[in-house]
């Protein structure tokens, strides 16, 4: 019988090994879509290696989860940050903010649902939130919104991005009924709404 042996890095592969470990927790739990997967044995498994070999990077899953809720947050924010920075104007930079934030809580359903529960925080949690403040500030000083708080507006569009995120679609034909639903169209109204686009542009005389 022959037996798979883990390829090693002779030279730096301590942080090598940490990257793996991190990496097969995020591939664990995107693939089975539940957080409550996410467990040493089961990480171990899927990086390949032994549950004990972990130790010797994270001293237990509160710490390996806390290092995978910073990388997520950062993940989003990067995520948000590349598609706003492709846009010509405030206005459009702010609806792929948001679209590209709803984009990652469909994609990573079980992810997202830890980074917002009660003990899903990370230091780099609020950086996503500000990057769509500055957005909405953008637009206001370029005349294309009618935000007089930022920071108020941006938390009022973010609950609405969450709700969004989280919902999940309609699998019971009752809800049929409701009609079809041109979702990013909708998604788009929901931003321009809660962020206080103008409809026209203000004018300065």
């Amino acid at each position: 019988m022959t037996t798979s042996t883990r390829t090693r890095n002779p030279r730096g592969e301590g942080s090598r090994l940490r990257e793996e470990i991190l990496d097969a927790a995020i591939a664990l739990i995107d693939e089975t879509d539940d957080a409550a997967r996410l467990t040493l044995r089961g990480i171990a498994r899927k990086a390949q290696i032994s549950a004990p070999a972990i130790y010797s990077h994270f001293p237990d899953l509160v710490s390996l989860t806390e290092q995978l809720l910073a990388h997520s947050f950062d993940q989003l924010h990067d995520a948000v940050a590349r598609a706003a920075s492709t846009q010509p104007n405030p206005t459009s930079a702010l609806v792929a903010a948001g679209s590209a934030y709803v984009s990652f809580g469909w994609e990573h359903k079980a992810r997202y649902r830890l980074m917002f529960s009660a003990g899903g925080y990370a230091p780099n949690a609020l950086e996503t939130f500000t990057l769509v403040e500055n957005c909405i500030r953008a637009c206001a000083e370029a005349g294309l919104s009618d935000s007089t708080d930022p920071h108020l507006d941006a938390w009022m569009l973010w609950a609405g991005l969450h709700g969004v995120a989280t919902l999940e679609k309609p699998g019971r034909t009752d809800y049929l009924r409701l009609g079809a639903l041109d979702r990013p169209t909708m998604l788009k109204a929901i931003i321009q709404r809660l962020a206080r686009i103008r409809d026209k542009p203000q004018t300065h005389r």
